[in-house]
């Protein structure tokens, strides 16, 4: 799933926010305010919403002073003010001045608050910030409106019953996603729990579930085939992501025409790809796991299970249909490896 969960969504609100400027400037706490724009805002945090592969280090004082303002130990103002505080103290004088928002989401749950920090672009209100503060908000708005990049940084932390999760959704418009910047990560305090391989061997997984489930769709019903077509196609991908699966899994599926059946494997994709915890994320794949062959079962109604790699053209099995819809199986092996009994309940 993604980090904001379909009940979170449900009902999610901004209970209260937060604004500082972050660059060059000495840092100036600001007041917390009233909360505006309220549904542009809570638009821009689902867009950005990402699965979560950051986890908290030991001894995050960014995880600590979010506990403090969840446990009502310090109020919002002064927690927000101090997390913007340590922002603008480890902001590199390299990076673009910005716009730090603390927000703090609340939901049905009682005892769920949710803590989002965004910095953003603020080309054209730069020069204005020194005019209220309403009009500077203003402006910020219209120039995200303006430059759909406008998000620098983005961060997601969930508290239950005032303790944050260990885990929290991060992204870094200054490197390649999943990645984040060393000052970003410093700030927070994380270190990356889901690699590469892992990212790649649960998008293989949700193939594999995906296409199982999309059968009666396929051309002659064969997941191995389109299976192994999908992870040929996501080999050549330099970045796999959402719309990277649902492509290769539609050409596996011989491009259909018919909206509806587009549709529905789009779904079906959408579906595995959120549980496998992948949406929004976007990340190199690991090639030797997408060049590996897939295993075929088959089952005959005799009760026969033959299990072998489906490598194009170098399989040892050989497969003849009859005219009365049998089949004639052959397997040509140098060797016998094991011929044992297997105990009844063993078999599946």
């Amino acid at each position: 799933m993604s980090f904001i969960t379909d009940e979170d969504a449900a009902s999610l609100r901004i209970e209260s926010m937060i604004l500082h400027v972050v660059g060059d400037d000495e840092f100036r706490p600001e007041p917390a305010r009233e909360v505006e724009h309220e549904e542009f805002f809570i638009e821009r945090i689902r867009e950005a919403d990402v699965a979560a592969v950051f986890a908290f280090e030991d001894g995050s004082q960014t995880k600590a002073q979010i506990e403090r303002m969840a446990k009502e130990e310090d109020t919002f103002e002064e927690g927000g003010q101090a997390l913007s505080r340590d922002f603008a103290r480890l902001h590199p004088g390299s990076s673009r001045d910005g716009a730090f928002f603390i927000f703090e989401l609340r939901t049905d749950d009682p005892t769920v608050r949710i803590y989002c920090l965004i910095k953003y672009d603020y080309e054209e209100a730069i020069e204005q910030r020194n005019q209220d503060g309403v009009n500077l908000l203003r402006l910020i708005v219209q120039a995200f409106v303006a430059d759909k990049r406008a998000i620098q940084k983005f961060a997601l932390i969930r508290t239950i019953d005032g303790v944050a999760e260990q885990t929290l959704a991060a992204r870094d418009r200054m490197k390649q996603a999943p990645e984040i910047g060393d000052y970003f990560a410093n700030y927070l305090h994380v270190r990356r729990v889901r690699d590469n391989r892992q990212l790649t061997e649960k998008a293989v997984r949700a193939v594999s579930d995906a296409l199982k489930e999309l059968r009666e769709l396929l051309p002659n019903r064969d997941v191995a085939l389109a299976f192994r077509q999908v992870k040929t196609m996501l080999g050549t991908r330099n970045r796999i992501d959402e719309a990277a699966v649902q492509e290769a899994v539609l050409a596996a599926a011989g491009h259909p025409e018919e909206e509806r059946t587009v549709g529905k494997i789009q779904n079906c994709v959408r579906r595995k790809v959120r549980v496998a915890k992948l949406e929004g994320l976007e990340f190199p794949p690991v090639r030797e796991l997408l060049q590996a062959p897939a295993l075929r079962r088959l089952k005959t109604a005799e009760g026969v299970s033959v299990t072998y790699p489906d490598r194009v053209g170098q399989t040892n099995v050989d497969r003849q249909e009859r005219v009365d819809g049998g089949e004639i199986i052959t397997i040509t092996t140098r060797r016998i490896e094991e011929d044992d009994i297997v105990r009844l309940g063993s078999r599946n």
